[in-house]
């Protein structure tokens, strides 16, 4: 079987497409292949974006960059819509160029015969595929019919990323708590401190530790351990901002930074998540939980640039100091010969 029938080129595309390691790279193999199968002027992908029903458009050949950053309808036009909804596609042949019909349809270049298919993932439709040629052949029956089988494929393929990501979302995620796992914590801190040395801003990090933890374990189970845990997690990230990371940093512990944050910012927003899990975190209802917080404060370049183990250990230091005085809570500084760089 040939890339040359219908059903050679399918499996050609996605064999190829199957392989590819991002939904980007697999979209371009599709278009990119469809040279073989559809000549054609311009081939694009346009998605719906779920929250802004904005177009985002993925382009193969014709279809510049320049007219892709400047491509911001509110929303697909009536006629892409409508392939969308009734997940049926369309052809459009020798229509009046100064026509409105023809000003919808058109994406870049003049032509004398388009076509837009749906693309179809879990039985919605969820954007589609443009295809114009300015010569030669029209589109044609059979074509409408081969570009909804490849509006079907592209959905497989964005569907199947979509869970791929999501398991990764899974893998690096806390179970109990919802918090970052540690081991996805180091890359993004050490990322955070590059950023903080080439920006110039400060890092505020910390240790959050349920104090009496084993205790609690060892008289309610730990089940209702991790019922507190998941609770406390909660009630942190009340008084984080989407840029600042918290992890679990071990069975009692959260690790938590701020980024650009000052000392005295550090200060108050420590202060009120103490106080926060203090009245607010119920447990199993008797007495008070208390946390222990330990935390330091990276001001200069050459702290940002200490190696991370380092500075955890310094974070480790400040936590012993803050468990000996629980509801103190003081921001060490870094002395600045105290560690090895990078």
């Amino acid at each position: 079987m040939t890339e040359n029938t219908l059903g050679g080129w399918l499996v050609h595309v996605m064999r190829e497409a199957d392989g590819a390691l991002s939904l980007e790279e697999s979209l371009h193999v599709i278009m990119d292949s469809m040279k073989n199968f559809f000549p054609a002027q311009s081939v694009a992908i346009l998605l719906i974006d779920d929250d802004t029903k904005e177009l985002r458009i993925k382009i193969s050949r014709q279809i510049s960059y320049t007219f892709v950053k400047k491509f911001h309808k509110d929303g697909p036009s009536p006629k892409a819509e409508q392939v969308v909804l009734e997940q049926e596609p369309m052809m459009f042949n020798n229509i009046d160029p100064k026509s409105d019909l023809y000003k919808e349809i058109k994406l870049e270049h003049d032509f004398g015969s388009a076509v837009m298919a749906p693309i179809v993932m879990n039985q919605r439709g969820i954007g589609y595929v443009f295809c114009d040629r300015a010569e030669g052949e029209t589109f044609g029956e059979h074509d409408l019919l081969h570009l909804q089988v490849l509006g079907y494929i592209i959905g497989n393929m964005i569907d199947k990323f979509d869970l791929i990501k999501a398991s990764k979302k899974l893998s690096v995620v806390d179970d109990s708590t919802g918090a970052l796992q540690y081991k996805a914590f180091i890359p993004s801190f050490a990322t955070e401190l590059q950023r903080a040395a080439s920006h110039d801003y400060q890092v505020s990090l910390s240790l959050i530790s349920i104090a009496a933890f084993r205790k609690y374990v060892e008289m309610y189970g730990i089940d209702a351990a991790h019922a507190l845990l998941a609770e406390v997690a909660e009630l942190i990230k009340q008084e984080i901002r989407d840029m600042d990371i918290l992890a679990r940093f071990g069975a009692d512990e959260f690790i938590l930074c701020f980024s650009g944050t000052t000392e005295t910012e550090a200060q108050e927003r420590l202060n009120k998540i103490f106080e926060l899990i203090r009245s607010k975190a119920i447990g199993k209802g008797e007495g008070e939980i208390i946390v222990a917080i330990g935390a330091i404060q990276l001001e200069t370049e050459k702290q940002l640039k200490l190696r991370v183990q380092d500075i955890l250990a310094h974070l480790g230091k400040a936590l012993v100091h803050a468990k000996s005085s629980i509801g103190n809570i003081e921001i060490e500084k870094l002395p600045e010969n105290s560690a090895s760089r990078f």
